[in-house]
């Protein structure tokens, strides 16, 4: 389950369910796009009560997927709207629950050398099959639009059988003293001052970056801003062309996250979205927008790395779930709120001024990034 999931069940809700536009229609259609952020809000709470049942972090994440992948096929019958709806939102959100019990799996079965590339292997097969089930999602709804219930039994299979595989792979107990309480989790963002720091950090990353998603398309498609692209030169800058970037370069920033200090590979990666974002808000023409989503696409396959595993970089091994749980927690806060702050930025400015601010926030950030470049934890790491 990812964006292309929502944009999925978004699609369904306009025409397998009459959603097309006004009042509470607006609202289901914002649940839909919103629900995986809603899931990382509530992290810390779900891994409080994961960590009170005493199971293996992974026969946990196991147990998740069963039950999304039921709420997946049960959607698939409601035969209503509402139904629907509460059934796919209530599944993305406890789809989200993985990262903070996956991420101690990760830390406990692959060593610091290797764990940047075995990770990047994981969600290169997940990106992958991710724009396949896309692509056959869309000739079938093409093809026959009647079938969508079949794309998500589908789905809910698939989740069962993810649940199978991932109860497999060893994992310890999640420390009930670590995660048992939400609020001791969240005050660690106080009690390790560079953690606190890197969250900041990473949270004007993150929003710089997201505020402008929605926006990449409005500007290309509304003829109010001057491109007014076809529907194929739209899909091609903010789907296909980023996503080839990222998966071309998975491995790469994989290989580096384990070899080189955190904090240069992190600036690494902010390089490729400062540039990618003042070239795509503010080229001429749409070859200088390609060569922004080409950018784009570079930072998000080191992205993707380096917010599942950043923590591993300086959490203790029993504490990664609870540094995690914070992490995504932030991830759910920004996800909510970065799109309204980028549109009302579009509507009283301009598309540049969507650009100059988010790679204004992208060198705040890094600037906040570089001033730990000589902390010890990060030289401990490697």
């Amino acid at each position: 389950m990812c964006e292309s999931t929502a944009a999925i069940a978004t699609l369904i809700a306009i025409r397998g369910f009459g959603a097309d536009a006004g009042g509470n229609v607006d609202i289901i259609k914002s649940l839909l796009n919103a629900a995986p952020f809603i899931g990382l809000l509530l992290t810390t709470i779900f891994i409080a009560i994961a960590g009170k049942t005493g199971a293996r972090a992974t026969s946990i994440v196991a147990f998740y997927l069963i039950i999304c992948g039921g709420l997946l096929m049960l959607s698939s019958v409601t035969g209503s709207l509402i139904g629907f709806t509460a059934c796919f939102v209530g599944a993305y959100i406890i789809f989200a629950q993985q990262a903070p019990m996956m991420i101690q799996a990760y830390s406990n079965n692959y060593t610091p050398q290797e764990r940047g590339q075995r990770v990047s292997t994981i969600l290169l097969i997940g990106s992958g099959s991710s724009a396949a089930f896309s692509f056959l999602s869309s000739r079938l709804l093409d093809w026959k639009f009647d079938w969508f219930p079949t794309i998500l039994i589908g789905m809910g299979i698939a989740c069962v059988i993810n649940a199978l595989l991932v109860r497999r792979i060893p994992s310890r107990p999640l420390q009930q003293k670590e995660t048992g309480n939400p609020l001791r989790s969240i005050k660690l963002a106080w009690s390790d001052r560079l953690f606190g720091w890197l969250l900041a950090s990473w949270m004007i990353m993150g929003f710089a970056n997201l505020m402008t998603i929605p926006i990449r398309v409005e500007i290309l498609a509304n003829p109010e801003y001057g491109i007014n692209a076809t529907n194929e030169q739209v899909l091609l800058a903010t789907m296909v062309i980023p996503q080839i970037a990222g998966l071309l370069s998975a491995k790469v920033w994989g290989a580096l996250f384990d070899r080189m200090n955190f904090i240069f590979w992190r600036l690494c990666v902010n390089s490729c979205f400062f540039l990618g974002m003042i070239l795509y808000f503010n080229g001429p023409s749409l070859w200088v927008v390609y060569v922004g989503s080409v950018l784009l696409g570079l930072g998000m396959g080191g992205g993707r790395i380096g917010w599942n595993l950043w923590v591993t970089k300086i959490a203790p091994l029993d504490k990664v779930s609870a540094y995690m749980s914070v992490h995504t927690m932030m991830t759910g806060l920004r996800g909510v709120g970065a799109p309204f702050i980028g549109y009302l930025v579009l509507t009283t400015f301009s598309p540049p001024a969507v650009g100059w601010l988010s790679a204004g926030c992208i060198f705040l950030s890094s600037a906040m990034f570089a001033m730990l470049r000589r902390n010890e934890r990060f030289n401990q790491a490697l």
